[in-house]
């Protein structure tokens, strides 16, 4: 796919990426492919991150952000997952940016691939006040969202949280994510949290995933609606394993 190409990743990038619909496996085909490049690099959470499927010997879990560095600098062209603590088991808690900026400190260069938010594998969600945690030190943010949602109706089902939109109605009848809404949610989520939070220079990418099949049309219309309003626009196919640059 030549993910880092499109998206110009440089060896001392801080990747977060947001939305529903492929962060996690977007997360690790960027990190197959810097790897390939023998570039060093790290994947980590600010909010929690299943690793029910990754190969232990892939898991760097501590406590001290030393002993993480330490390890990393033994091998840093492995494809580390790294995380503060296991949570139930199954998912690992990701470190303070104050660690992580001492993380960068340490290994230069070195490429970290941040999973902002989760969305409990639904290809979108709406976001409480708190979410998404997105370091200052990001350089790419990158938005995901499945291009099945397009035109589904606003339940749990498809969307992670969805309530949080529903709440705002008046009426009892859910509402459908149309282009109007794919408008409003895009606007709001730049007004009100990217442009609180990242810095003026970074590069803010959309990306619109599983954009195959039947969904191919819905991407389409929504990287109309999308592409304006970010600096580039990415359509594709994860699973498919190819992506198209719009812009």
């Amino acid at each position: 796919m030549k993910l880092i190409d499109k998206l110009n990743i440089t060896a001392n990038d801080v990747i977060t990426i947001t939305g529903g619909g492929g962060k996690t496996a977007l997360m690790f085909a960027l990190s197959q492919e810097l790897a390939a490049q023998k570039l060093n690099h790290v994947m980590t959470t600010t909010a929690k991150i299943c690793i029910a499927d990754v190969p232990e010997q892939q898991c760097l879990i501590s406590f001290k952000i030393t002993e993480v560095i330490e390890a990393i600098a033994k091998d840093p062209q492995r494809e580390w997952l790294i995380g503060k603590e296991r949570v139930n088991g199954q998912k690992i808690s990701g470190f303070s940016e104050a660690e992580l900026i001492a993380l960068k400190a340490a290994i230069v260069p070195l490429v970290i691939i941040n999973e902002g938010d989760g969305s409990k594998r639904k290809p979108y969600k709406f976001y409480h006040d708190y979410e998404p945690s997105i370091p200052s030190i990001t350089t790419k943010l990158i938005h995901v969202m499945g291009a099945e949602i397009l035109f589904q109706k606003i339940d749990g089902n498809t969307f992670h949280r969805a309530e949080l939109y529903n709440n705002l109605l008046n009426n009892n009848d859910q509402a459908i994510f149309d282009e109007a809404v794919l408008q409003q949610t895009l606007t709001a989520f730049i007004d009100h949290k990217l442009n609180q939070t990242l810095a003026k220079n970074a590069t803010r990418i959309l990306f619109i995933n599983k954009a195959d099949g039947d969904n191919r049309t819905k991407a389409q219309l929504m990287a109309k609606i999308g592409t304006p309003l970010f600096d580039h626009c990415l359509l594709g196919s994860l699973k498919e394993g190819w992506v198209e640059q719009l812009k």
